[in-house]
């Protein structure tokens, strides 16, 4: 079992992110000791390290929340594999609007580069 502060160093992220997710409802209520403080197990750490996880490959609150809300996690394994292949499309759909966006600006750059330099 860990303390907040414990679970924050071993994930490596803020205590307050923890109690923001909780508040949110990311992450299901955690437990709590006599003196009302969290106490976390290790399906709650590795939880948040998934979180983390996700967070840094830019995947939104709400696209975490949409794969792992439906989970019961005490008796269901989290399918990163299928998680990740889904954001790894959507960021694909994502990186050709942007080169979309990139070769209408392209366009626009090029025939005034052209014309500076013929003069």
């Amino acid at each position: 079992m860990y303390t907040i502060q414990q679970a924050s160093l071993l994930i490596e992220i803020p205590a307050s992110s923890i109690r923001y997710y909780e508040k949110i409802d990311l992450i299901p209520p955690i437990k709590r000791n006599e003196q009302k403080h969290r106490i976390f197990d290790e399906q709650d750490i590795e939880l948040l390290k998934l979180i983390k996880c996700f967070r840094s490959l830019g995947m939104s609150i709400e696209d975490i929340r949409e794969n792992i809300s439906t989970l019961n996690l005490e008796q269901e394994e989290i399918n990163t594999q299928a998680i990740l292949i889904q954001h790894k499309k959507k960021l694909e759909e994502q990186i050709d609007i942007l080169n979309s966006f990139i070769s209408e600006i392209d366009q626009k750059i090029i025939p005034t580069l052209s014309d500076t330099d013929l003069k």
